[in-house]
């Protein structure tokens, strides 16, 4: 049984977590701008079940599953890594958009605005 400090811990990083900019973060942007308040507390509530998805996940110990099959662990970096690559051959392509493009944001409907978080 993990003791207060291990906790306490886990409750820091998943702080940290959440309070760094990212990819989330300009997505809610995004949406808050274009299409109102509404459209990104929608959005957030979308992105905390999808945060609450990474923590439960952790806390059931999917990460000594990782580590007890070790072609897990090679198979979920190598997929990471490809997709990475094709997220760079999306924006360097000939004709390709880079993901900090400046666009226009169609206006989807709350249960799309909330998936997509």
């Amino acid at each position: 049984m993990p003791d207060a400090a291990n906790h306490l811990t886990f409750a820091l990083i998943c702080l940290g977590m959440v309070l760094t900019p990212g990819p989330n973060m300009i997505y809610l942007i995004s949406r808050s701008l274009s299409q109102g308040p509404k459209a990104g507390l929608i959005s957030l509530g979308g992105v905390a079940l999808g945060f609450l998805f990474y923590v439960v996940s952790a806390a059931f110990g999917i990460t000594a599953l990782i580590f007890a099959v070790p072609y897990a662990y090679d198979a979920l970096r190598f997929a990471g890594a490809l997709y990475l690559l094709w997220l760079a051959w999306q924006a360097l392509k000939p004709g390709g958009r880079s993901p900090f493009q400046v666009r226009e944001l169609p206006r989807d409907r709350p249960r799309k605005l909330f998936v997509m978080g």
